[in-house]
Protein backbone atom coordinates (compact mmCIF):
# COMPACT_ATOMS: atom_id res chain seq x y z
CA UNK A 1 0.00 0.00 0.00
CA UNK A 2 0.77 3.56 -0.80
CA UNK A 3 2.33 5.70 2.54
CA UNK A 4 0.41 9.29 2.50
CA UNK A 5 3.25 12.17 1.35
CA UNK A 6 5.62 12.51 4.26
CA UNK A 7 5.77 16.25 3.14
CA UNK A 8 2.11 16.41 3.14
CA UNK A 9 2.18 19.21 6.70
CA UNK A 10 3.98 21.28 4.47
CA UNK A 11 1.78 20.78 1.55
CA UNK A 12 -1.27 21.92 3.27
CA UNK A 13 0.39 25.16 4.78
CA UNK A 14 2.80 26.56 2.83
CA UNK A 15 2.35 25.87 -0.90
CA UNK A 16 1.02 28.21 -3.25
CA UNK A 17 -2.71 27.28 -3.88
CA UNK A 18 -4.50 27.47 -7.09
CA UNK A 19 -6.19 30.56 -8.64
CA UNK A 20 -9.49 29.33 -8.54
CA UNK A 21 -9.19 27.02 -5.30
CA UNK A 22 -12.27 29.06 -3.26
CA UNK A 23 -14.99 28.49 -6.57
CA UNK A 24 -13.36 24.28 -6.53
CA UNK A 25 -14.37 24.39 -3.15
CA UNK A 26 -17.48 25.80 -3.46
CA UNK A 27 -18.36 23.60 -6.36
CA UNK A 28 -17.28 20.61 -4.87
CA UNK A 29 -19.75 20.81 -1.34
CA UNK A 30 -21.97 22.12 -3.99
CA UNK A 31 -22.50 18.79 -5.46
CA UNK A 32 -24.05 17.25 -2.54
CA UNK A 33 -27.36 19.02 -3.24
CA UNK A 34 -27.03 19.84 -6.76
CA UNK A 35 -28.95 17.18 -9.35
CA UNK A 36 -25.65 17.21 -11.40
CA UNK A 37 -23.69 15.65 -8.66
CA UNK A 38 -19.38 16.04 -8.71
CA UNK A 39 -19.98 16.83 -12.76
CA UNK A 40 -19.79 20.47 -12.26
CA UNK A 41 -16.83 20.05 -9.81
CA UNK A 42 -14.64 18.11 -12.19
CA UNK A 43 -15.49 20.73 -14.85
CA UNK A 44 -14.06 23.40 -12.40
CA UNK A 45 -11.29 21.37 -11.28
CA UNK A 46 -10.46 20.56 -15.32
CA UNK A 47 -9.83 24.38 -16.19
CA UNK A 48 -8.02 25.11 -12.85
CA UNK A 49 -5.46 22.65 -13.24
CA UNK A 50 -5.56 22.50 -17.38
CA UNK A 51 -6.35 19.12 -17.84
CA UNK A 52 -8.28 17.74 -21.18
CA UNK A 53 -10.19 15.66 -18.84
CA UNK A 54 -11.38 15.31 -14.99
CA UNK A 55 -12.74 12.05 -13.39
CA UNK A 56 -14.05 10.91 -10.40
CA UNK A 57 -14.70 6.99 -10.52
CA UNK A 58 -15.94 4.34 -8.39
CA UNK A 59 -14.02 1.12 -9.06
CA UNK A 60 -15.41 -2.32 -7.85
CA UNK A 61 -12.09 -4.49 -6.64
CA UNK A 62 -13.33 -8.12 -7.82
CA UNK A 63 -14.16 -8.29 -10.32
CA UNK A 64 -11.85 -4.92 -11.32
CA UNK A 65 -14.83 -2.60 -13.09
CA UNK A 66 -15.95 0.80 -12.83
CA UNK A 67 -19.06 1.15 -10.89
CA UNK A 68 -20.00 4.76 -11.21
CA UNK A 69 -18.19 7.74 -12.96
CA UNK A 70 -18.68 11.16 -12.95
CA UNK A 71 -16.58 13.01 -15.18
CA UNK A 72 -15.70 16.20 -17.43
CA UNK A 73 -14.32 16.19 -21.17
CA UNK A 74 -14.63 12.80 -21.94
CA UNK A 75 -16.53 11.93 -25.37
CA UNK A 76 -18.68 9.49 -26.04
CA UNK A 77 -15.67 8.39 -28.43
CA UNK A 78 -13.27 8.20 -25.91
CA UNK A 79 -16.09 5.98 -23.47
CA UNK A 80 -16.53 3.59 -26.16
CA UNK A 81 -12.97 3.28 -26.70
CA UNK A 82 -12.22 2.77 -23.17
CA UNK A 83 -14.99 0.07 -23.13
CA UNK A 84 -14.50 -1.53 -26.41
CA UNK A 85 -10.93 -1.94 -26.19
CA UNK A 86 -11.14 -3.37 -22.19
CA UNK A 87 -8.83 -0.37 -21.66
CA UNK A 88 -9.35 -1.39 -17.84
CA UNK A 89 -7.05 -3.47 -18.23
CA UNK A 90 -3.93 -1.42 -19.70
CA UNK A 91 -5.33 1.42 -17.10
CA UNK A 92 -1.84 2.10 -15.05
CA UNK A 93 -3.47 4.43 -12.56
CA UNK A 94 -6.94 2.44 -12.13
CA UNK A 95 -4.80 -1.01 -11.90
CA UNK A 96 -2.45 0.68 -9.50
CA UNK A 97 -4.74 3.25 -7.30
CA UNK A 98 -7.60 0.71 -6.54
CA UNK A 99 -5.42 -1.55 -4.54
CA UNK A 100 -3.96 1.53 -2.97
CA UNK A 101 -4.31 3.36 0.44
CA UNK A 102 -5.96 6.81 0.75
CA UNK A 103 -3.56 9.28 0.53
CA UNK A 104 -2.64 12.36 -1.66
CA UNK A 105 -2.39 13.13 -5.26
CA UNK A 106 0.49 11.46 -7.37
CA UNK A 107 0.95 11.31 -11.12
CA UNK A 108 1.08 8.39 -13.71
CA UNK A 109 4.45 8.83 -15.05
CA UNK A 110 6.02 8.81 -11.85
CA UNK A 111 4.36 5.54 -11.65
CA UNK A 112 5.42 3.92 -14.92
CA UNK A 113 9.22 3.55 -12.52
CA UNK A 114 7.74 2.62 -9.80
CA UNK A 115 5.09 -0.21 -11.00
CA UNK A 116 6.58 -3.68 -12.15
CA UNK A 117 4.64 -5.58 -14.50
CA UNK A 118 2.41 -1.75 -15.48
CA UNK A 119 0.14 -2.38 -18.41
CA UNK A 120 0.70 -1.18 -21.93
CA UNK A 121 0.22 2.49 -21.26
CA UNK A 122 1.96 3.83 -24.18
CA UNK A 123 -1.65 2.99 -25.93
CA UNK A 124 -2.99 6.04 -24.07
CA UNK A 125 -0.52 8.66 -25.94
CA UNK A 126 -0.75 6.79 -29.70
CA UNK A 127 -4.79 6.77 -29.19
CA UNK A 128 -5.46 9.44 -27.28
CA UNK A 129 -2.20 11.55 -27.15
CA UNK A 130 -2.84 11.37 -23.19
CA UNK A 131 0.90 11.99 -21.33
CA UNK A 132 0.09 12.04 -18.03
CA UNK A 133 -2.31 12.03 -15.37
CA UNK A 134 -2.42 13.12 -11.75
CA UNK A 135 -4.59 11.05 -9.54
CA UNK A 136 -5.98 10.60 -5.88
CA UNK A 137 -7.32 7.76 -4.14
CA UNK A 138 -10.43 9.21 -2.56
CA UNK A 139 -11.30 6.52 -0.34
CA UNK A 140 -11.05 2.79 -0.23
CA UNK A 141 -13.10 0.06 1.19
CA UNK A 142 -12.98 -3.79 1.09
CA UNK A 143 -14.82 -4.16 -2.01
CA UNK A 144 -14.56 -0.66 -3.61
CA UNK A 145 -12.23 2.32 -4.56
CA UNK A 146 -13.14 5.52 -5.09
CA UNK A 147 -10.23 7.50 -7.30
CA UNK A 148 -10.22 11.44 -8.76
CA UNK A 149 -7.77 11.73 -12.07
CA UNK A 150 -7.28 14.56 -14.44
CA UNK A 151 -5.35 13.72 -17.71
CA UNK A 152 -3.17 15.70 -19.97
CA UNK A 153 -2.44 15.67 -23.25
CA UNK A 154 1.26 15.78 -24.63
CA UNK A 155 0.60 19.35 -25.72
CA UNK A 156 -0.76 20.63 -22.09
CA UNK A 157 2.76 18.58 -21.11
CA UNK A 158 3.54 16.48 -17.45
CA UNK A 159 2.36 17.78 -14.22
CA UNK A 160 4.37 19.71 -11.98
CA UNK A 161 6.18 19.28 -8.46
CA UNK A 162 3.94 22.81 -7.64
CA UNK A 163 0.62 22.04 -9.17
CA UNK A 164 0.78 18.10 -7.52
CA UNK A 165 1.23 20.60 -4.57
CA UNK A 166 -1.65 23.03 -4.88
CA UNK A 167 -3.97 20.16 -5.37
CA UNK A 168 -3.12 17.95 -2.01
CA UNK A 169 -4.41 21.56 -0.73
CA UNK A 170 -7.83 20.45 -1.78
CA UNK A 171 -7.52 16.72 -0.48
CA UNK A 172 -9.32 17.09 3.07
CA UNK A 173 -12.20 19.12 1.24
CA UNK A 174 -12.56 16.29 -1.85
CA UNK A 175 -12.32 13.35 0.82
CA UNK A 176 -15.36 14.75 3.33
CA UNK A 177 -17.07 15.32 0.48
CA UNK A 178 -17.39 11.88 -0.98
CA UNK A 179 -17.75 10.49 2.22
CA UNK A 180 -20.80 12.53 2.77
CA UNK A 181 -22.06 12.02 -0.48
CA UNK A 182 -21.75 7.91 0.03
CA UNK A 183 -23.88 8.70 3.42
CA UNK A 184 -26.62 9.93 1.16
CA UNK A 185 -29.42 8.23 0.51
CA UNK A 186 -29.75 7.63 -3.42
CA UNK A 187 -33.41 7.77 -3.36
CA UNK A 188 -33.85 11.23 -2.39
CA UNK A 189 -35.30 13.56 -5.05
CA UNK A 190 -32.79 16.13 -7.24
CA UNK A 191 -34.60 18.95 -4.47
CA UNK A 192 -33.21 17.36 -1.62
CA UNK A 193 -31.49 19.92 0.69
CA UNK A 194 -29.19 19.84 3.62
CA UNK A 195 -31.82 18.48 5.71
CA UNK A 196 -31.62 15.43 3.96
CA UNK A 197 -28.19 15.18 4.04
CA UNK A 198 -28.46 15.12 7.68
CA UNK A 199 -30.80 12.89 8.26
CA UNK A 200 -29.00 10.36 6.00
CA UNK A 201 -26.56 10.27 8.72
CA UNK A 202 -25.48 7.20 10.39
CA UNK A 203 -24.27 8.99 13.71
CA UNK A 204 -25.72 11.57 15.35
CA UNK A 205 -25.40 14.95 13.41
CA UNK A 206 -26.10 18.71 13.54
CA UNK A 207 -25.56 21.20 10.25
CA UNK A 208 -24.63 24.63 11.98
CA UNK A 209 -24.73 28.18 9.79
CA UNK A 210 -22.53 30.78 9.81
CA UNK A 211 -23.84 32.19 13.18
CA UNK A 212 -23.29 28.66 15.13
CA UNK A 213 -27.11 28.06 14.84
CA UNK A 214 -28.47 25.17 14.55
CA UNK A 215 -30.28 24.54 11.32
CA UNK A 216 -30.63 20.27 11.40
CA UNK A 217 -30.45 18.03 13.58
CA UNK A 218 -31.03 14.13 12.39
CA UNK A 219 -33.27 11.86 14.48
CA UNK A 220 -30.19 10.22 16.33
CA UNK A 221 -28.80 13.77 17.74
CA UNK A 222 -32.40 14.70 18.91
CA UNK A 223 -32.02 11.07 20.90
CA UNK A 224 -28.56 11.96 22.40
CA UNK A 225 -29.60 15.18 23.69
CA UNK A 226 -32.21 13.97 25.63
CA UNK A 227 -30.38 11.22 27.46
CA UNK A 228 -27.09 13.66 27.43
CA UNK A 229 -26.95 16.11 30.17
CA UNK A 230 -23.37 18.11 29.24
CA UNK A 231 -24.75 19.28 26.67
CA UNK A 232 -28.21 21.12 25.38
CA UNK A 233 -29.76 23.28 22.86
CA UNK A 234 -30.08 27.12 24.07
CA UNK A 235 -31.59 29.84 21.85
CA UNK A 236 -30.86 27.28 18.96
CA UNK A 237 -27.16 27.34 20.19
CA UNK A 238 -25.49 23.72 21.22
CA UNK A 239 -24.52 24.76 25.53
CA UNK A 240 -21.90 22.98 27.17
CA UNK A 241 -22.28 22.61 31.26
CA UNK A 242 -18.86 23.39 31.76
CA UNK A 243 -17.05 26.60 30.87
CA UNK A 244 -14.26 24.77 29.00
CA UNK A 245 -15.80 22.71 26.50
CA UNK A 246 -18.40 25.85 25.63
CA UNK A 247 -15.10 28.28 25.56
CA UNK A 248 -13.44 25.29 23.31
CA UNK A 249 -16.27 24.93 20.73
CA UNK A 250 -16.74 28.76 20.14
CA UNK A 251 -12.82 28.95 19.36
CA UNK A 252 -13.49 26.08 17.25
CA UNK A 253 -16.52 27.62 15.62
CA UNK A 254 -15.48 30.78 14.63
CA UNK A 255 -12.36 29.17 12.62
CA UNK A 256 -14.59 26.28 11.14
CA UNK A 257 -16.71 28.51 9.94
CA UNK A 258 -14.52 31.10 8.50
CA UNK A 259 -12.90 27.90 6.82
CA UNK A 260 -16.17 27.34 5.27
CA UNK A 261 -15.89 30.60 3.99
CA UNK A 262 -12.95 30.34 2.23
CA UNK A 263 -10.96 33.14 4.95
CA UNK A 264 -9.04 30.62 6.54
CA UNK A 265 -7.07 27.63 6.23
CA UNK A 266 -9.23 23.79 5.91
CA UNK A 267 -9.06 22.80 9.62
CA UNK A 268 -11.13 20.31 11.99
CA UNK A 269 -11.36 20.46 15.75
CA UNK A 270 -12.58 17.55 18.52
CA UNK A 271 -13.97 18.36 21.62
CA UNK A 272 -14.22 15.35 24.31
CA UNK A 273 -16.52 15.36 26.88
CA UNK A 274 -15.48 12.99 29.76
CA UNK A 275 -17.89 10.95 31.49
CA UNK A 276 -17.55 9.90 35.72
CA UNK A 277 -18.86 6.05 34.34
CA UNK A 278 -18.56 5.99 30.84
CA UNK A 279 -16.04 6.33 28.09
CA UNK A 280 -15.28 9.76 26.74
CA UNK A 281 -17.86 11.25 24.24
CA UNK A 282 -15.97 12.64 20.90
CA UNK A 283 -17.70 15.62 19.08
CA UNK A 284 -16.06 16.62 15.73
CA UNK A 285 -16.19 19.65 13.76
CA UNK A 286 -16.02 20.18 10.58
CA UNK A 287 -16.84 23.11 7.71
CA UNK A 288 -18.95 21.79 5.09
CA UNK A 289 -20.49 24.23 2.28
CA UNK A 290 -22.66 23.62 -0.94
CA UNK A 291 -25.95 24.00 -1.80
CA UNK A 292 -28.07 25.96 -4.23
CA UNK A 293 -27.35 29.57 -1.57
CA UNK A 294 -23.91 28.92 -1.39
CA UNK A 295 -24.30 27.51 2.53
CA UNK A 296 -21.62 27.95 4.85
CA UNK A 297 -21.58 26.18 8.15
CA UNK A 298 -19.91 23.54 10.37
CA UNK A 299 -21.04 19.45 10.66
CA UNK A 300 -20.83 18.80 14.38
CA UNK A 301 -20.63 14.92 14.22
CA UNK A 302 -21.23 12.79 18.21
CA UNK A 303 -18.83 9.89 18.96
CA UNK A 304 -19.95 7.24 21.37
CA UNK A 305 -17.83 4.20 21.85
CA UNK A 306 -20.58 2.86 24.38
CA UNK A 307 -22.97 2.61 21.04
CA UNK A 308 -19.93 1.38 18.70
CA UNK A 309 -16.19 0.67 19.33
CA UNK A 310 -13.25 3.33 18.64
CA UNK A 311 -10.88 2.24 16.16
CA UNK A 312 -8.24 -0.04 16.80
CA UNK A 313 -4.40 0.00 16.51
CA UNK A 314 -4.59 -2.93 14.73
CA UNK A 315 -7.14 -1.21 11.80
CA UNK A 316 -5.58 2.42 12.11
CA UNK A 317 -1.99 1.04 11.17
CA UNK A 318 -3.22 -0.17 7.40
CA UNK A 319 -5.18 2.85 6.63
CA UNK A 320 -2.99 5.08 7.94
CA UNK A 321 0.21 3.41 6.37
CA UNK A 322 1.13 3.91 10.24
CA UNK A 323 3.83 1.69 12.34
CA UNK A 324 2.18 -0.40 15.49
CA UNK A 325 3.42 2.06 18.06
CA UNK A 326 2.44 4.99 15.99
CA UNK A 327 -1.37 3.74 15.53
CA UNK A 328 -1.03 2.50 18.90
CA UNK A 329 -0.60 6.08 20.04
CA UNK A 330 -3.40 6.97 17.62
CA UNK A 331 -6.20 4.61 18.94
CA UNK A 332 -5.12 5.95 22.60
CA UNK A 333 -5.85 9.87 21.70
CA UNK A 334 -9.16 8.68 20.42
CA UNK A 335 -10.07 6.78 23.55
CA UNK A 336 -9.77 10.52 24.87
CA UNK A 337 -6.42 10.11 27.17
CA UNK A 338 -3.75 12.76 27.06
CA UNK A 339 0.08 12.05 26.08
CA UNK A 340 0.68 12.23 29.60
CA UNK A 341 -1.80 9.42 30.36
CA UNK A 342 -0.75 7.82 27.82
CA UNK A 343 2.93 7.61 28.96
CA UNK A 344 1.99 6.49 31.96
CA UNK A 345 -0.12 3.55 30.77
CA UNK A 346 2.74 2.42 27.83
CA UNK A 347 5.40 2.92 30.12
CA UNK A 348 7.19 5.40 27.65
CA UNK A 349 8.74 8.94 28.14
CA UNK A 350 6.58 12.00 27.08
CA UNK A 351 9.00 12.64 24.97
CA UNK A 352 9.09 9.28 22.53
CA UNK A 353 5.25 10.19 22.29
CA UNK A 354 5.77 13.51 21.04
CA UNK A 355 8.46 11.92 18.24
CA UNK A 356 5.39 9.45 16.87
CA UNK A 357 3.18 11.92 17.13
CA UNK A 358 5.24 14.23 15.02
CA UNK A 359 5.94 10.95 12.25
CA UNK A 360 2.24 10.76 12.42
CA UNK A 361 1.41 14.16 11.76
CA UNK A 362 3.71 14.07 8.86
CA UNK A 363 1.78 10.78 7.32
CA UNK A 364 -1.57 12.18 7.61
CA UNK A 365 -1.33 15.52 6.79
CA UNK A 366 -2.37 17.23 10.33
CA UNK A 367 -0.42 19.51 12.87
CA UNK A 368 -2.81 19.32 15.78
CA UNK A 369 -4.05 15.71 17.87
CA UNK A 370 -7.43 17.15 17.10
CA UNK A 371 -7.38 17.03 13.18
CA UNK A 372 -5.66 13.56 13.97
CA UNK A 373 -8.62 12.33 16.21
CA UNK A 374 -11.06 13.70 13.38
CA UNK A 375 -9.11 12.36 10.71
CA UNK A 376 -9.46 8.59 12.14
CA UNK A 377 -13.01 9.09 13.26
CA UNK A 378 -14.36 9.78 9.41
CA UNK A 379 -12.90 7.14 7.87
CA UNK A 380 -13.25 4.49 10.27
CA UNK A 381 -16.29 5.39 11.94
CA UNK A 382 -18.64 5.89 9.43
Amino acid sequence: MIQPQRNALAIVETYQPLQQEPQLIHALYAALTEKDGFHGFLDVLKQAINACAAELVVVRKTPLQLEHIWYAGLSQEFMEWYTSNNMIEHDLVVNHATYSSPGFFQTALSLIEKVKNQPDYDRWQQDQNMLDSAWLVVDASETHTTILAMQRTVEQGAYQPHEINALNRLVPYIRQAVQLNQQLDKTLSTSHTLTSLVNALPKPSFVLNEQAEILFANAKAKQFLSQEERLQVKDKRLQFNERQHQDAFFKSSVQIIRASMGLDNFDSDVIMLKRDHASTLMLTLTPIEGGEQAFSGVLVTVYDSEQRQLPSAELIAPYFGLSQAESQLCADLVLGMSLKEIAENRHKSEATLRSYLKQIFLKTGVNRQSQLICAILSALMR
